[in-house]
């Protein structure tokens, strides 16, 4: 008749070098872990922002293709003349559409971390004007502190009403 062998299981010892290993092992990669998911939020942020930009050029590109014609009287006028009933300010980093909605005034934020705004008229010379719209960003993935640019602009030129 055999007896039974003791059962026997890991020491102390095996169980504290196995951790160990697993520790030197993951270590590396938890920390690339971390750096994939900050290059993915920046990335994610950089894409946002240029939604935003798109989407608000957009907006005033559809309003500006509704300009009236030009006339004698009004050409020259700055791009507000142009694009009126609705006017366009940034506030706290936020561009804001301002316009009338029927009998309400509505306002419109159609992006933020905007740094910079302007809309310009430079030529008015033969046929239809042109309209300037230029946005500046400032980056989501950017540190001021370090001396880096962190501004991103985004420009588009259009023409002012329908074509005859």
């Amino acid at each position: 008749m055999t007896t039974p062998r003791p059962a026997r299981g890991y020491t102390l010892l095996e169980l504290m070098i196995g951790l160990t290993i697993a520790a030197l092992v993951m270590l590396p990669l938890s920390e690339m872990l971390r750096a994939g998911a900050d290059s993915a939020r920046f990335v994610r942020a950089g894409l946002d922002q240029n939604a935003d930009a798109r989407f608000a050029i957009g907006r005033i590109v559809a309003q500006a293709a509704k300009a009236p014609q030009p006339d004698d009287t009004n050409l020259g006028n700055p791009a507000a003349y142009w694009l009126a009933p609705l006017q366009y300010t940034l506030t706290n980093g936020a561009l804001v559409e301002t316009g009338p909605d029927g009998k309400t005034v509505r306002n419109s934020v159609l992006a933020t971390g905007v740094r910079a705004f302007n809309l310009n008229v430079p030529d008015v010379g033969a046929g239809r004007p042109v309209l300037r719209i230029d946005l500046v960003f400032d980056r989501p993935d950017c540190d001021i502190s370090r001396g880096q640019d962190c501004s991103v602009a985004y420009a588009r030129t259009v023409r002012l009403g329908a074509a005859p």
